[in-house]
């Protein structure tokens, strides 16, 4: 089956600046894997897995990640250091802590979703004192809060501003 020259445009466009991995391209475009090998190869791009130059959000110095370490992340840091520092700084939003900002939060979020044990209930300014139902959104698990504030997935299950 031959690929059509917009399809091959969108496979190396996908591969170069998305990041999508071959086998989800052939998937995709209902062709084997060995076929989006051939385009890639015909436009001159290396598909060995080598290293891709990224600069932390931190500190800014550059290093080489995998690509699937690159794909999917709003934030790429050097070290564990740097990902604290990036916490701590708030990522624009200072956290302000509130002992009771959590239970309160459930509470007025159970008033209008059916909140279930193990669901976590997360303050989108980082401001526990602000329970507005348009700051407040609910995850199913903790994993998938935990990678809503990494920036690789993790979608709400409710979200009060919309």
């Amino acid at each position: 089956m031959k690929i059509a020259r917009k399809e091959q445009v969108n496979i190396i466009e996908a591969y170069e600046v998305q990041l999508v991995p071959i086998i989800t391209l052939a998937k995709k475009h209902g062709v084997t894997r060995q076929a989006v090998y051939k385009v890639l190869w015909k436009a001159g791009i290396d598909t060995t897995k080598k290293r891709l130059p990224v600069s932390c959000d931190v500190c800014g110095t550059e290093h080489l990640r995998p690509r699937c370490q690159i794909r999917n992340r709003t934030h790429i840091f050097c070290s564990p250091e740097c990902y604290y520092a990036f916490l701590e700084a708030g990522n624009g939003h200072p956290f302000i802590e509130n002992r009771q900002g959590g239970r309160m939060a459930r509470k007025i979020v159970a008033k209008l979703f059916d909140l279930q044990p193990g669901q976590v209930v997360h303050h989108e300014d980082r401001n526990q004192y602000n329970n507005d139902p348009l700051n407040l959104r609910v995850f199913r698990n903790s994993g998938d809060h935990v990678r809503y504030h990494r920036g690789c997935g993790g979608e709400p299950i409710w979200d009060g501003s919309k």
